[in-house]
């Protein structure tokens, strides 16, 4: 973060930033990167006093025994029953204790920025139906989940294994069609250009796509994304309106009664509405990016390596589980709940290599950034790919440089300069070959 800020502050020199966006856009972009670099130190260092406060204080301890408490006031005694209380409890405390952090971010930083588009109503609505759902789905998850870890003896940890990958797929199965609905507006988009030139796209590499959807992305924030979801032959994509601008965005080709209107061309000037967002040349760029993830499979690859890694540490979940001493460091004397269990070796003993594996991932991502950039140069696509960066850069205030080393292992997606240069490299041997 430090080098990131230093980079930040030096970075204007450059030519290629000059070239990416204007003084006023870049010192935007670097005051938004810091206010965020330095939220986000702070809220780390809370995080991990609040750990260590958790583990002095014998807190999970007191609040298992509260849960206890509450389920014998109304009857019950099992320790499923408890679990489930003690989840509910936590996600409540959870909620309330970081609800300042959640604020700040996105009523001070986010709304400074230009970028909150909720009210304090709509935030609050729509995160308690958020716990609410995750709430419902979590006590579907780890009442089995405890059940077997109970039952499946010294090979439990097949079973546990087997279940969290079957109701991981479960979940990718319903979520667009049941969950995320919930939250937001999927409308189909409707006949346009936009549309042919997407259904067009995804015939030339044939990605079998059945739906493509706007999402109105633009109630929360003027953040902007696309992507593309679904197994086997029922491929979807979904498109927020944040990134499309009024040249081609196909709800803007409604009027009030529904009928059609005229689309604006590409080049005109359109005086009404946003002026963010891409062209239909630039979104189409962007989607044959983001196939190329699904052309080199960089869902399912990734999704197999965890596996092999989650079954791993379910294995070693039994071998530590057996040391009884290790819960009662954490106030648990007597009783040596399975639930607790699972939180204690996974979210504390395992957290060094939840630090690694979360390095090693974000490596992976960035290849995969690249991998895909390059498939899309592959598709003729490379020029607007480069415009539709610089354009989703520039209204995010994405902060265009950062140390090589550090953003390496922090960045997913890795900084517009690097991906520009590796484009143009790209198209570069893409014309020699012609």
């Amino acid at each position: 973060a430090v080098v990131s800020t230093q980079s930040a502050h030096y970075g204007r020199g450059n030519e290629d930033v000059q070239k990416l966006m204007d003084e006023e856009t870049y010192k935007k972009s670097r005051l938004y990167s810091l206010e965020k670099i330095n939220f986000g130190i702070l809220q780390d260092a809370y995080h991990e006093l609040e750990l260590l406060a958790i583990t002095l204080t014998f807190f999970l301890a007191k609040l298992w025994n509260f849960s206890g408490k509450s389920i014998e006031s109304l009857g019950y005694t099992d320790e499923l029953i408890q679990s489930n209380m003690f989840l509910l409890q936590t996600t409540i405390l959870s909620f309330v204790v970081h609800l300042p952090w959640s604020l700040y971010s996105t009523f001070v930083i986010e709304e400074r920025h230009g970028f909150n588009k909720m009210t304090m109503g709509f935030y609050f609505k729509d995160s308690l139906k958020k716990m609410a759902v995750s709430q419902l789905i979590t006590t579907i998850m780890v009442t089995p989940l405890i059940w077997l870890i109970k039952w499946g003896g010294d090979y439990f940890f097949i079973y546990a294994w087997g279940f969290t990958f079957l109701f991981t797929m479960a979940i990718f199965f319903v979520y667009m069609d049941f969950i995320a609905p919930l939250f937001d507006k999927y409308t189909p988009v409707p006949d346009s250009p936009l549309r042919t030139a997407i259904v067009d796209l995804a015939k030339s590499i044939n990605f079998p796509l059945t739906k493509l959807f706007v999402v109105d992305g633009s109630k929360r924030s003027a953040h902007s994304n696309a992507f593309f979801y679904g197994f086997f032959k029922n491929k979807r994509i979904v498109l927020f309106d944040t990134l499309l601008d009024d040249t081609c965005n196909p709800m803007l080709g409604l009027d009030a009664d529904g009928n059609k209107r005229e689309f604006p061309g590409e080049e005109e000037t359109v005086t009404t509405g946003k002026k963010k967002g891409c062209s239909q040349e630039e979104v189409v760029a962007v989607l044959g990016h983001e196939l190329g993830h699904w052309y080199h499979g960089h869902v399912w690859k990734p999704m197999i390596l965890n596996q092999f890694l989650i079954l791993g540490m379910f294995y070693t979940f039994g071998l530590l589980v057996k040391n009884k001493k290790m819960l009662a460091d954490f106030g648990f004397v007597e009783e040596q709940p399975t639930l607790i269990s699972l939180l204690v070796i996974f979210q504390f003993i395992f957290s060094p290599l939840n630090r690694v594996m979360s390095a090693v991932s974000i490596y992976i991502t960035r290849c995969f950034e690249f991998q895909a950039d390059r498939f899309a140069v592959g598709l003729g696509k490379g020029e607007k790919l480069q415009s539709s960066l610089i354009k989703l850069v520039t209204d995010n205030l994405s902060f265009p440089m950062a140390d090589k080393m550090f953003s390496t292992f922090n960045y997913s997606h890795p900084p517009i300069l690097e991906r520009i240069a590796a484009i143009k490299e790209e198209m570069a041997k893409k014309s020699k070959t012609e």
